[in-house]
């Protein structure tokens, strides 16, 4: 198949995100509330029924000068090795692993990157049996920039390690079988916004997914609460963009098996649910008691679709110098997490990242520090199930700019 590649984006400092979709919450579908309820949380990413992942054994076409990336490409005529997704080219024979803190990898003169770099072509074919319904493709983590095309066509680019980025490909897809292609080269303007104490490796280092959703779905939830005396008010928040006539949604919580709260109503594509005056069990790290929360998407009484949040409820306040959760003087007794194995470098398995949750709780951890970045959303759903207090980090830092920013840690990015 035949490819035009726009090879120009990933240095093109107005472009940081083309045609990607509305950042949203992390969650995985299916098809109806009992499959999702009997789903283990640590497998459900990989057994849906509206879920694909597309891990596994991908074609991929390393170039040690980005300059030998063709403008048109033909996959039918080019020799791709066999790579795993997820992975990275430092730790699967490419390059060599680069451990860096305040300086960058190259001479340093903002936003302007080298002319020179490495780049790198994925394939992955696979099958679709309906063209019917709405498809996103999600990339959960890539370093550090993607240019997505599918079936000959130019879907989309995003920037910003460790983030999410999804597109819409219906309109890209046929029956049977087709192809992703995505360009990635080695560094990108954005870089210059990812200085961090760490090993600087690239590649699509966590699952891509492909989520095949109905006519009528839920693309985003919210799900907050405010103390009002000893017990909650809960508000739901969701977004439905495509529905039917005849479709509602349907809130509800659940304590165990024991469903305590619950709301239906008819779908609209922004839609508030709120519940007063919940006599619920307080989180936190000693004693993470959890609520399962369900939203349910129906057709004509029929179930099109169910997601799960793990529901916990709490207070956080500061005063002065105190922390205050659910309005008692705690102490963070925490450690930094990185993404980072000896042998795979960014990949960790579900595994060895409830591994490390494990060994945090052993030696009395009570919170963490994702750092530089923000982790796998899977890792946040550990520290809410074995109880860790999470300091989210975004994945900006320019210390290495210091120089040309007067000494301001965060110049760059306050630009």
């Amino acid at each position: 198949m035949k490819y035009t590649l726009q090879k120009k984006n990933y240095r093109n400092f107005k472009v940081f995100r083309d045609n990607i979709l509305e950042p949203r919450a992390y969650f995985i579908p299916y098809g109806s509330l009992e499959t999702i309820k009997s789903a283990d949380v640590r497998r459900e990413r990989y057994e849906s029924d509206i879920v694909t992942c597309l891990s596994g054994e991908w074609d991929f076409k390393f170039y040690q000068h980005c300059d030998k990336v063709p403008d048109m490409l033909d996959t039918a005529h080019v020799r791709f090795d066999k790579v795993s997704v997820p992975s990275t080219w430092q730790r699967t024979g490419y390059m060599e692993p680069v451990y860096l803190n305040c300086p960058y990898e190259f001479q340093l003169k903002p936003p302007a990157i080298p002319d020179d770099m490495t780049a790198g072509i994925y394939r992955k074919k696979f099958a679709i049996e309906d063209t019917d319904k709405n498809y996103i493709l999600t990339f959960l983590g890539y370093a550090n920039n993607i240019e997505v095309y599918v079936n000959g066509s130019y879907v989309g680019y995003s920037e910003g390690s460790h983030n999410t980025a999804e597109f819409d490909i219906t309109s890209n897809l046929s029956l049977g079988e087709n192809e992703l292609v995505v360009l990635m080269h080695r560094w990108c303007n954005g870089t210059y916004l990812e200085c961090q104490d760490m090993f600087r490796e690239t590649g699509i280092f966590r699952d891509v997914l492909l989520s095949a959703y109905e006519k009528s779905y839920i693309y985003d939830y919210e799900v907050s609460s405010v103390k009002n005396g000893d017990k909650y008010d809960m508000t739901c928040k969701v977004d439905v963009p495509c529905y039917e006539e005849g479709c509602t949604v349907k809130v509800a919580l659940f304590d165990g098996e024991k469903e305590i709260a619950a709301k239906e109503e008819k779908a609209s594509q922004k839609m508030t649910f709120r519940f007063d005056s919940l006599d619920v069990t307080e989180w936190n790290a000693e004693i993470p008691y959890l609520y399962n929360l369900y939203v349910t998407l129906y057709k004509d009484g029929k179930e099109v679709m169910s997601l799960r949040n793990l529901t916990g409820f709490k207070t956080v306040e500061i005063k002065g110098n105190v922390f205050f959760f659910n309005g008692k003087k705690i102490k963070f007794k925490g450690v930094n997490h990185h993404d980072s194995m000896p042998k795979t470098g960014y990949v960790m398995t579900h595994e060895e990242l409830e591994e490390d949750v494990r060994l945090m709780k052993s030696l009395n951890v009570n919170s963490v520090r994702p750092s530089h970045y923000p982790p796998d959303p899977f890792f946040i759903s550990l520290c809410d199930i074995y109880g860790l207090y999470v300091v989210d980090e975004a994945d900006i830092e320019t210390h290495g700019a210091w120089e040309v920013c007067n000494q301001d840690d965060n110049g760059i990015s306050h630009d």
